[in-house]
């Protein structure tokens, strides 16, 4: 049997089986309809006496990974998941490596954040990583090797003993810095900004997730400035893909004014299953809150944000948010496996005598944002997430047109004193752009670099330069931003 026709039976047997077990769970064998019956018969039949049946022990699994996978994948719904265990669902927060996130920058890693454990003392954010030692190997050049290369030598052949000498550019200064590998935690909370009377006493944290516990690292934070009197705090919620409902919740009550709905959860059948109120006064009374969020902020962030807006004196600046108004719960097998299922569309308050949207289906008190995201009061001039992505163009000559569009969008945003063509033309192709980039390279760095290979495809090191002076623009951006919520 060739192998493309095996996996294709595979998949429509998983998915046929997957829409039917469910049906028996809780059933009798007695109360099944004759349409469940033959289903069940069904799936003996390839289990006990298909001929590939007995040869696949994993068969059983595929029946529950089918389950899950099949009426989800049908009806795009990406969370929800099946694994055999809870940890592969990915919600921890600790970890095992050398403890900092970084973006591809120059041809080496931008540091863009320092978790806690393992290293945390060593690096600092805006450090640029250009290569390493790793034990008693030859330096390895990050600027000769792709991002992807990069990330699999610091994975590869490592454990608890293995050291790397890193080489790294801060500021002016180049440095040597000797990393381990070994367990961290995501940070919670960083601090942007301390209160100063050239910031109008305002507090500027980051909160980077709604996993683990970052309520409680909020609470020391501003404690830690309990003899300031803060005027504003400023949350950025940017690139926060949320998390726990649990902790957008517990944060919410730390701020929000006594009686405010926090969150409602609704069922197919539109009844409420769960909701929470702020029951109490809140711990902090600060006189007024920024929130920052972005098009990434989604699901707890966007809970917590609504309540914001509801329940104080709260200004939300940036750009509209991702759109996740459903939530999820687990339910854990007797065999350790794990399925999360949405179960639920969230529901937030909305401010008085307002709407955001003309739902036209409730008593304008409450809305859900699922697919349409929170539309911020101050909204920013410029759709700038875009700049961080990063773009390969030195695998090929052909290229996407989402590839092409890119770089064309890029050289618009940044030097709009250019006057670059909104479209490709016969006039002004790809290569056109590239090569006029380029030209502004070599003038700014004093360089000479070549546009191309010897093969016509993208060089190295114009493709770096490409990251990097986007991922220059998006930390622009980002500042800017967070000078506008001030």
């Amino acid at each position: 049997m060739p192998k493309w026709i095996k996996y294709v039976s595979l998949s429509v047997i998983t998915i046929a089986i997957g829409f039917t077990i469910g049906y028996f769970v809780n059933q009798s064998i007695n109360h099944l309809s004759p349409e469940e019956e033959k289903l069940l018969e069904q799936y003996h039949l390839l289990k006990d006496d298909w001929l590939f049946g007995n040869e696949q022990d994993y068969l059983d699994d595929l029946v529950s990974e089918g389950i899950i996978s099949g009426p989800a994948d049908a009806l795009d719904d990406p969370y929800t998941v099946y694994t055999d265990t809870y940890e592969e669902q990915g919600l921890g927060t600790d970890h095992l490596g050398l403890g900092f996130t970084s973006h591809s920058y120059d041809g080496g890693l931008y540091v863009v954040e320092v978790h806690d454990g393992v290293n945390q003392n060593k690096l600092q954010v805006g450090d640029i990583i250009y290569g390493c030692y790793k034990n008693d190997a030859a330096y390895y050049d990050f600027t000769s090797h792709s991002s992807s290369e990069i990330t699999e030598y610091l994975r590869t052949d490592v454990d608890e003993n293995t050291k790397f000498k890193m080489d790294i550019l801060r500021g002016n200064e180049r440095l040597t810095i000797e990393l381990i590998r070994g367990e961290y935690t995501e940070k919670y909370v960083d601090v942007l900004q301390e209160p100063t009377a050239e910031n109008n006493m305002s507090l500027v944290i980051r909160i980077n997730t709604f996993l683990g516990e970052p309520v409680t690292d909020v609470i020391d934070t501003i404690n830690h400035y309990s003899e300031i009197k803060i005027s504003n705090l400023v949350i950025d919620l940017r690139q926060n893909t949320g998390g726990l409902v649990s902790q957008a919740d517990a944060l919410a009550k730390l701020f929000v004014k006594k009686d405010t709905l926090i969150y409602q959860f609704r069922n197919k059948n539109d009844e409420i299953t769960k909701e929470s109120y702020q029951r109490k006064d809140p711990m902090f009374t600060i006189p007024h809150y920024s929130l920052i969020i972005d098009d990434k902020t989604a699901s707890a962030s966007e809970t917590f944000t609504l309540a914001m807006r509801a329940g104080t004196d709260c200004t939300v600046y940036g750009l509209k948010s991702f759109g996740k108004g459903i939530a999820q719960e687990f339910k854990t097998f007797s065999d350790g496996s794990v399925v999360k299922y949405t179960s639920s569309y969230v529901y937030g308050p909305e401010r008085e005598n307002e709407s955001m949207y003309d739902e036209d289906k409730d008593a304008d008190d409450v809305l859900c944002i699922h697919g349409k995201g929170i539309i911020p009061d101050v909204a920013y001039d410029s759709d700038y997430t875009y700049l961080q992505n990063v773009v390969d163009y030195t695998d090929s000559i052909y290229i996407t047109e989402q590839e092409g569009e890119y770089l064309l969008k890029f050289l618009n945003d940044i030097y709009t004193d250019k006057n670059f063509p909104s479209k490709y033309t016969n006039g002004f192709r790809f290569t056109d752009a590239i090569e006029a980039f380029t030209d502004i390279i070599n003038q700014n760095y004093q360089q000479e670099y070549q546009p191309f290979t010897d093969d016509g495809l993208v060089s190295k090191s114009i493709n770096d330069k490409i990251i990097k002076e986007s991922y220059d623009a998006y930390l622009k951006h980002y500042d800017l931003l967070t000078s506008l919520s001030l």
